[in-house]
This record gives C-alpha cells, sequence and structure tokens, in this order.
C-alpha cells in the first residue's frame, strides 16, 4: 500500500516534532555544525589577515550557492549602490566547475572572496544555517567589525542605501520571520540580517532552524538573541512587491532590495534561456541595461 503525499507530509512532521526525535536530530546537527566550523581555519585566517588590512568597519557577507549569473548582478549592484558595508563572497557551492567559475568573478572584479569545506549537510537551510555559523565564528569574532550581516546571493540593492544609518540605535536590522508554531517567537530572515558587534560579541550566535520552534534558518538566534532585545533595539525591514514583474517570488526589502527569490533551487532557471531571461531583465530594469554587462567568464556558459 502506498502512502498519500500528504498522510506522508503529516507522518514526517508528526516524527520531526516527536520531543525524542527532535532532540536526537539537534544533538546531529549540533554535531555536524561543531564539526564543519573546525574546519578551513587556514583559509579563513588568511582571509582575516587581508581583510584586516583593510576598512573592515562594515561587513557583509553572502554565501554563494552554484549560481555565477546572480554573484554578477550582486556584485555590480553593490558596485553601482552604495550601501556602506564591503561585500564578502563565502562560496557554498556544491558543484566545483561553477565554484570555480564564482571564484573567477570575484577576481576580476577585486571582491573579497573564500571557498568553504565541503559541506556535509544535504537539507538547503541546514547548508546555509552551518555556513553562516562558519562565518560567524571563524571571520566575524576574528574581525570585530562595528556592523556585520548577511544577505542573499539573489538579493541586492537598486538605489544607495546606507545600512549603517538604518541601524541607528538598533543592535539587529532585517525583516523579521514569525515562527509557525510558538507565539511571539520570530528571527530575523537569513537572507537579509544585520547585527552591531558590541551587542552581541559575547552571544554564541546560531543561524541554523529550529523546528521544535517553528523557525527557519536563523531561528536558533531566538532563544540566544532575538528573545532578549527591546523592541527599540529592533530595526525591522519591511517587504513588498516587485514592481517590475519579474515573476511571482521577488520581493522587495525596504524599497531598497531585491530578493529574486529560490535563484539555486528553481525548476525555471535550470535551462539556460530561463536564467538568461530572467538575469538580462535584472540588468534592463535595475543595472543600467545589458550592454552594461562586464564580461567576467561565466557569460551562461556553465548552464548544463
Amino acid at each position: 500500500m502506498t502512502v498519500g503525499k500528504a498522510p506522508l507530509r503529516r507522518l514526517i512532521d508528526a516524527l520531526n516534532h516527536n520531543p525524542i526525535i527532535r532532540r536526537a536530530k539537534n544533538w546531529r546537527n549540533g554535531l555536524l555544525d561543531r564539526r564543519f566550523r573546525s574546519r578551513g581555519h587556514a583559509e579563513g585566517k588568511k582571509l582575516v589577515d587581508t581583510l584586516l588590512s583593510r576598512d573592515t568597519n562594515g561587513l557583509c557577507f553572502t554565501i554563494a550557492f552554484n549560481t555565477p549569473w546572480v554573484m554578477e548582478i550582486l556584485i555590480a549592484a553593490w558596485r553601482r549602490y552604495p550601501t556602506g558595508l564591503k561585500l564578502v563572497v563565502v562560496d557554498n557551492s556544491s558543484d566545483r566547475r561553477r565554484r570555480a567559475q564564482i571564484e573567477l568573478i570575484c577576481q576580476t572584479h577585486a571582491v573579497s572572496y573564500i571557498g568553504l569545506p565541503r559541506n556535509p549537510e544535504w537539507s538547503p537551510n541546514r547548508s546555509h544555517g552551518i555556513a553562516m555559523n562558519w562565518v560567524f565564528y571563524n571571520l566575524v569574532r576574528e574581525l570585530r567589525p562595528g556592523i556585520f550581516g548577511f544577505i542573499d546571493h539573489d538579493c541586492f540593492p537598486f538605489i544607495p542605501f546606507n545600512i549603517a544609518k538604518r541601524m541607528d540605535g538598533a543592535s539587529v536590522y532585517g525583516p523579521k520571520v514569525p515562527s509557525q508554531t510558538l507565539s511571539g517567537a520570530w528571527n530575523l530572515w537569513a537572507g537579509f540580517c544585520f547585527f552591531r558587534f558590541s551587542q552581541i560579541e559575547n552571544v554564541a550566535l546560531d543561524f541554523k532552524h529550529r523546528v521544535e520552534l517553528g523557525l527557519d534558518t536563523g531561528g536558533g538566534n531566538w532563544p540566544v538573541l532575538y528573545r532578549k532585545l527591546n523592541a527599540k533595539s529592533i530595526a525591522v525591514a519591511t517587504t513588498g512587491e516587485c514592481p517590475h514583474g519579474l515573476g511571482d517570488l521577488p520581493r522587495v526589502i525596504d524599497g531598497a532590495f531585491l530578493h529574486v527569490g529560490q535563484a539555486s533551487y528553481r525548476k525555471d532557471f535550470d535551462k539556460l534561456t530561463g536564467r538568461k531571461d530572467i538575469s538580462d531583465r535584472v540588468w534592463d530594469s535595475y543595472l543600467g541595461g545589458i550592454e552594461n554587462r562586464e564580461p567576467s567568464g561565466s557569460d551562461f556558459q556553465y548552464s548544463v
């Protein structure tokens, strides 16, 4: 007898919320997280030394994953529309060829880059969460920037926007995502979250998800940070519809950042034509036209 999709989903959800199974899974996730962040120290130290020789007062990290074309857009937008923060690309790609192309794009445009060790997680949100933890414990704690944060690789500014100024008087900044199950619980969306280092330097941040709290990637920060904050210390970003008709997923954050949405996983991005169409529309709508796209070596030839 086969189990229907809906009943199977309910069974999986019930197992995930079983206290004993949940504790076992959290223990397993924590073990993999600690093992992962203990790797790649030599590469991390090299990048820290390089960044310390420059202005590190404000840093924004983006976790790249197998999509060179969005990295071209993000880097171009970051140069065109100042945010007050230096962009650092942290490559979590599982595809070696695309990882090499992303590194080439960063080298071409003089953007700081580091490739992460092979990520042991298969789940996208768990993989992303432990990649963010790696950045916090291996880079941020060493660099001690005034302000730091994370932005999705397919989320980019389309007007000048001073993030530090937007955070004036606040400890954290980003869109709040409420818990699906626990009243009052929330986390900042992992794809757009910023922190004042002096306010969290002694906090053991955890960007993993917390299923038992109904929180996705970044939910591990609810018990250690977010629930302890008062309203005045939180700069809440607004979200709205995309004005340029790029599909059903794109959203605008604080009227200044466009999130394309699921660029690494959407099936309509799997084909070259779909990717090129979205990319061309983004360049035409926000970056002065496709003719201003600087060649960097990827040129959509990585599609198959």
